[in-house]
C-alpha cells in the first residue's frame, strides 16, 4: 500500500494545521488510518478496525 506521508509527517502536519482542542486518540502511539471501506477502517499496516465513532462518511457516493 503506497502512502504519501509517514505517520510522523502526518502528525507534524496535523500539529501545524489543526488546533490543540482536537485531540488525537491514543496519543502515545496514534493509529494512522489510510483507507476505509463500509464500516471498517484500515491502518498503514493493513490492520482492520471497526468504525464505532461514525462521524465520517466513507461511502464515495453522495448522500442526501
Amino acid at each position: 500500500m503506497c502512502e504519501l506521508y509517514s505517520k510522523r509527517d502526518t502528525l507534524g502536519l496535523r500539529k501545524k494545521h489543526i488546533g490543540p482542542s482536537c485531540k488525537v486518540f491514543f496519543a502515545s502511539d496514534p493509529i494512522k488510518i489510510v483507507r476505509a471501506q463500509r464500516q471498517y477502517m484500515f491502518d498503514e499496516n493493513g490492520e482492520q478496525y471497526l468504525d464505532c465513532i461514525n462521524n465520517v462518511a466513507h461511502d464515495p457516493k453522495p448522500t442526501t
